[in-house]
């Protein structure tokens, strides 16, 4: 499992003073991104897309929390797909405020579909995933 801290900004909370739920797909797209970068590169190395992503809420992140952090595993990495489980925690709590399933799909740029998970990428991904 891989924990990246994320800073607060203050349009992520809203006027009942806690982290909206709109700011919580940008968290777990920047954690996805770190991960998927740290194993097989930028973007215009390994471009993908989005395909699904699930949020459940279960607490607030109340104001004036300064960073979140964002735990991320893989869970399944399909022919053309990895699925990722996350969770979003305050600093300081043991139990997650929010937590997420996404599917991300490997994208060819030039046919402007899905692309298999090459082996290289499948390994290293797994390989980080243990």
């Amino acid at each position: 499992m891989s924990e990246v801290r994320i800073a607060t900004r203050w349009t992520d909370f809203d006027a009942l003073g806690h982290v909206m739920h709109a700011a919580y797909p940008v968290y777990l797209d920047e954690a996805r991104d770190l991960y998927l970068r740290e194993r097989v590169g930028d973007f215009g190395d390994w471009p993908y897309v989005i395909r699904h992503v699930s949020i459940d809420f279960e607490r607030e992140i109340a104001h004036p929390t300064r960073e979140v952090v964002v735990r991320t595993r893989v869970a399944e990495i399909g022919r053309s797909s990895v699925t990722f489980e996350q969770e979003v925690l305050a600093p300081d709590a043991d139990d997650p405020a929010a937590t997420a399933r996404a599917v991300v799909v490997a994208w060819d740029p030039a046919t402007r579909g899905s692309r298999a998970v090459d082996d290289d990428a499948r390994e290293r991904i797994l390989r980080a995933a243990q």
